[in-house]
Formats: C-alpha cells, sequence, structure tokens
C-alpha cells in the first residue's frame, strides 16, 4: 500500500475561503445584552462571592463590545466601589457585564 501522505488532504484546500468568509460573517455580528431579572442578579453575585471565598475557578460568560464572550479564570479581587471583578488572568470585568457564571470547585 502507497501512503498518499498530505495529498489525500488537498481537495479540502478548497474549503478555505469558504471559511475565511464565515469569520468574517461571525466578526461582524452584533448582539443585544440580555436583560436580567433580579433573581438571576442575585444567583450571579452570590456565586461569585461564594467562587471568591473559596478559590474556585469561575466561567463567566459576559457582554463586551457588542458581543457575549465566555472566560474561565480565578477571581483575584473584587471591588465593589468601582463594581469591577478582577480575574487572575488580568481581565477585568464590570457586573453589569455579567450574563451568567459557573463555578466549579
Amino acid at each position: 500500500m502507497i501512503d498518499r501522505g498530505f495529498i489525500k488532504w488537498q481537495p479540502f484546500n478548497s474549503i478555505t475561503p469558504l471559511k475565511d468568509t464565515i469569520k468574517s460573517i461571525r466578526e461582524k455580528e452584533t448582539w443585544v445584552k440580555p436583560t436580567l431579572f433580579p433573581e438571576e442578579i442575585k444567583v450571579i453575585n452570590d456565586a461569585i462571592m461564594e467562587a471568591y471565598y473559596a478559590k474556585n475557578m469561575i466561567n463567566i460568560v459576559y457582554y463586551e463590545e457588542n458581543k457575549i464572550k465566555k472566560i474561565k479564570s480565578f477571581i483575584k479581587k473584587i471591588n465593589p466601589s468601582s463594581k469591577v471583578i478582577e480575574l487572575g488572568c488580568g481581565k477585568k470585568i464590570y457586573w453589569k457585564q455579567i450574563i451568567h457564571v459557573d463555578s466549579y470547585e
């Protein structure tokens, strides 16, 4: 049997321009920030405080620059006066940007 190596993948190079087009479309997408109910805000606040004091890893879904983004990190510092959360990766997120939180033990 003859090994063709990378030759067998050559037909898929025609898909590359389509891949670039899809990427540019996704970059242009904008999202509307969802409105949270007071109960959801309380659950998010409780999960953040619990993860902060227990030093657990936290997965935060937040709204920034008309996009919904996700980040997984530890909470380094919480500043209640400016309502900013500093994460271990160096990212700062405002409380009003947060949409959803999952904490890991």
